[in-house]
């Protein structure tokens, strides 16, 4: 897929105008982080957990995050993700730590398995256990040993006939018939919390203005992109992984078009 910078742009102005409510069943230890992020690309979070409401909160919203680390609210996300399918809004599963446990995996292949998510993002391992529904003896964190990410990823979304992003040093996109292949990011993003939960945040925001893998490629440049200046940022304050997390929400509100441009036009 070939991305320019004029359509990421596009749909940044998109969010910016329409502000989408994003419904975020996500992990207390980046709910944070997930709802600040998308207040930075001008999007409207909320973060109802409880299954009596989160049917009539999913209504009044225009995407719908499941993240595997509030395994807790699966009810929930079964009554949210069934009303987000009936009413045609983007969802997008992020499953944390399902290579740790099949507890979680199962939970997190009951959910894709009957509601039919339009996007799935997650690391290698993730994805991997997914895929081949077994254990990796991993955390929440990727193992990228003897991978071969791209084929993953692309036999993944066959498989489950729904978009896969597979995010590492090197991002994979695929419909299970393109897949396609994006190098933003910065290395600090593997010393910070939630870098991984607030991308799928940032994909759903996408998808709720354009619901399409150009989209979703469209949010993971920007979130690499973001990173890389943020990194940039970091190092001439002498800062570390705190300050590169604060830097990165913060490059997101504040990006430019011709930020964008730059970036791109490098690779």
């Amino acid at each position: 897929m070939q991305i320019s910078a004029e359509y990421i742009n596009d749909i940044l102005g998109k969010i910016k105008s329409k502000r989408p409510i994003i419904h975020c069943i996500t992990n207390f230890i980046t709910a944070n982080d997930c709802a600040n992020v998308l207040l930075a690309l001008g999007a409207s979070p909320t973060m109802a957990h409880h299954p009596d409401e989160v049917v009539e909160m999913t209504s009044h919203c225009d995407a719908l995050v499941c993240n595997m680390g509030a395994v807790s609210d699966y009810e929930a996300m079964c009554n949210a993700t069934a009303e987000a399918r009936r009413l045609g809004h983007p969802i997008v599963i992020d499953p944390v730590g399902v290579a740790a446990t099949s507890f979680r995996r199962d939970k997190c292949i009951d959910l894709i398995e009957k509601y039919r998510p339009d996007c799935i993002r997650g690391n290698v391992s993730e994805i991997e256990a997914l895929y081949n529904r077994k254990s990796l003896k991993v955390g929440v964190d990727s193992d990228f040993r003897d991978r071969d990410a791209k084929a993953l990823c692309s036999n993944y979304a066959k498989q489950i006939n729904s978009l896969v992003i597979t995010s590492g040093v090197t991002d994979y996109i695929s419909d299970g018939i393109i897949t396609s292949a994006y190098e933003y990011g910065s290395r600090l993003m593997s010393g910070i919390t939630g870098a991984g939960c607030m991308a799928t945040c940032i994909v759903a925001a996408f998808l709720s203005c354009d619901n399409s893998p150009e989209s979703a490629a469209a949010a993971m440049i920007l979130l690499g992109i973001s990173a890389e200046i943020s990194e940039k940022k970091t190092m001439m304050k002498c800062g570390g992984t705190m300050t590169f997390r604060n830097e990165l929400i913060d490059t997101i509100s504040t990006i430019k078009s011709e930020d964008i441009a730059e970036r791109m036009e490098t690779k």
